[in-house]
């Protein structure tokens, strides 16, 4: 329903150019409201009117879109502006319509004219000017993993959590059924709070937080509080130690990496745990540490590397690189860097401060896993590095294509779903100029020197500002692939101007693909009441294999959604789940 939306938009754009040309005696034309929202309960609010046509005497009605019910919107005047702008004065009944409005102008000569879904009216506390489309159709919100406790706070009051997550299967007992979902989250700080980096435990059917051990029934600790009083925006997920056991790895650009190594008992507690290992840099290493993250096998050996990216700071005179580590058993070890080819120090070779510029995974088809590294500021659009296996210095080809930032992000997943593992590039204007550019590029495996870009998938229409600024995700989710794009500062609505940091929104993009398309999906608060701040899609993940979206909101509470495959309703479950979506809000 969403993409659906996004298209009719396009099109009235294009109509409303057309009609532009008409001479004045046609219609009046109704172009744009602003403020574009209001909550129930509002009274005596100013909305402004622009479009075309308009005469003295014109009144404005609304009514829910599509039909002729006021909805509970109450004119008081009309005021004549010009032939281009009018002024309501409305009032929003406490019991008024939550929906989309049309907007009609009538002139006193009878001529009319109406601009369709307009205006929104929003649930009580919801700022002026601000709506949400919330879960969109075939998607049902399944929990809160942050809720509010009977005396009112949050269970975790970190400020910022959800700036990075990463989800993977757990089998405790190790007979061969997945217990658990491991949903590793980071934290930011902010007035003094201080961050923690947290580990869910969520039932693999459901997507709920499991309150008891799933194979002895006993109570634990769920979330875990793995490390306290250190922030992080990027997250990873592997094996470093090959035992089956998922661990993860957080780095924030110009500050620190940690890795966390997973262990379980053995019976008859099988109780999970995971212990903390601060990732140092080497010397001469650049000053911008921990710019990108990730973890997979570059040896072959069966269990995974950590990969570090650095960039020089202001007076570093050092290159941009990535720096590969080794867990032992009991520390982790520095094995080898690879650095920009070129020299370039401001290539932003190997990750910037927003967008992870490095993965691992087998794109050539080839024996062996690839290092794959952009560099966003290469050349004049950026490029992407492929270091075949084994990884070194010397052994690479480079991938192009339309920019800027051309590698600014990079996911590795069979997201066709043909066998293959496919490269997700990031590139376009994260800010300024996202509209236009932003997009997240496919190149099919097997990826080979010179190759293209196979399908391009552009944001939605009005919600492109802060595209993976800085996270987004790949993977496969049961018969689907899945590309995920968090665009936390973007707004629905160019009048929402009191929800700090931006209301954001993530894109969802599902196999089958396009040559070019929109999302299929996409996501916005189910509410913005109660709250001055989001950043809704700050941290967002896909949980390869299973039916479930984690998003994070950096700066508010914590969702789950959850799809299923085919037809459904945003309500109950259907026989094939799809996919849970989660974010988190401290109420203040």
């Amino acid at each position: 329903m969403k993409s659906k939306r996004y298209s009719l938009a396009f099109i009235l754009v294009g109509l409303f150019t057309v009609l532009g040309t008409l001479p004045a005696s046609a219609q009046i034309q109704v172009d744009s409201a602003n403020p574009t929202a209001a909550p129930q309960g509002t009274i005596n609010l100013d909305v402004t009117i622009s479009g075309n046509g308009f005469k003295k005497g014109a009144k404005a009605q609304w009514f829910v879109t599509g039909t002729t019910n006021p909805g509970g919107v109450t004119v008081n005047s009309t005021t004549f502006k010009g032939s281009n702008q009018l002024t309501a004065n409305i009032s929003v009944a406490a019991d008024a319509v939550i929906a989309g409005f049309d907007i009609l102008v009538i002139n006193t000569d009878g001529r009319t004219g109406k601009g369709t879904d307009k205006f929104s009216v929003t649930a009580k506390g919801t700022p002026v000017g601000c709506r949400t489309s919330g879960t969109p159709d075939g998607f049902t919100l399944v929990t809160q993993l942050n809720p509010v406790q009977p005396n009112g706070a949050a269970l975790i009051t970190t400020l910022r959590l959800g700036n990075s997550i990463r989800v993977r299967p757990l089998d405790l007992n190790r007979d061969g059924v997945v217990d658990t979902l491991v949903a590793f989250v980071t934290s930011g700080s902010s007035s003094g709070s201080t961050p923690g980096t947290y580990v869910f435990f969520l039932n693999p059917a459901t997507g709920q937080m499991q309150g008891t051990n799933p194979v002895t029934g006993a109570a634990w600790q769920n979330p875990l509080l793995v490390l306290s009083g250190v922030r992080a925006t990027q997250a990873a997920a592997g094996d470093v130690n090959g035992d089956g056991i998922s661990d993860f790895a957080m780095s924030i650009p110009s500050d620190v990496a940690y890795l966390f190594v997973g262990s379980v008992t053995g019976a008859p507690s099988y109780n999970p745990s995971y212990t903390a290992y601060q990732v140092l840099p080497p010397a001469g290493a650049p000053s911008s540490w921990g710019a990108g993250v990730t973890i997979g096998d570059l040896d072959g050996d069966g269990k995974d590397e950590i990969v570090i990216g650095a960039f020089p700071g202001k007076k570093d005179t050092s290159i941009p690189a990535v720096f590969i580590f080794k867990y032992t058993g009991s520390a982790v070890i520095y094995t080898q860097k690879i650095q920009d080819p070129t020299g370039s120090q401001a290539s932003s070779f190997g990750g910037g401060l927003y967008g992870g510029g490095v993965a691992v995974g087998n794109i050539d088809g080839n024996p062996g896993n690839e290092l794959v590294v952009g560099a966003k500021y290469a050349n004049t659009n950026g490029l992407v590095y492929v270091f075949s296996y084994p990884a070194s210095q010397s052994n690479y080809f480079t991938l192009s294509g339309p920019g800027p930032n051309f590698g600014e992000g990079l996911g590795i997943a069979d997201v066709n779903v043909d066998g293959s593992p496919d490269l997700v590039v990031i590139t376009g204007d994260q800010f300024s100029g996202s509209d236009t550019t932003a997009r997240a590029l496919i190149f099919a495996g097997n990826v080979h020197p010179g190759a293209t870009y196979t399908n391009q998938l552009l944001p939605a229409t009005g919600l492109a500002y802060s595209w993976a600024a800085p996270n987004s995700d790949v993977g496969d989710m049961l018969a689907v692939g899945a590309i995920a794009v968090g665009t936390p500062n973007a707004s629905d609505g160019s009048s929402c101007s009191s929800i700090g940091g931006g209301v954001g929104a993530v894109h969802l993009f599902t196999s089958p693909f396009a040559a070019s398309q929109y999302p299929s999906y996409v996501f916005e608060p189910p509410s913005l009441a109660g709250s001055s701040q989001f950043s809704f899609g700050y941290g967002v993940a896909v949980v390869p294999g299973y039916p479930f979206l984690l998003v994070g909101a950096h700066i508010c509470k914590t969702w789950a959604q959850h799809r299923r495959r085919g037809r459904c309703t945003s309500t109950r479950r259907t026989r094939e789940p799809k996919w849970l979506r989660w974010r988190e809000r401290t109420w203040t």
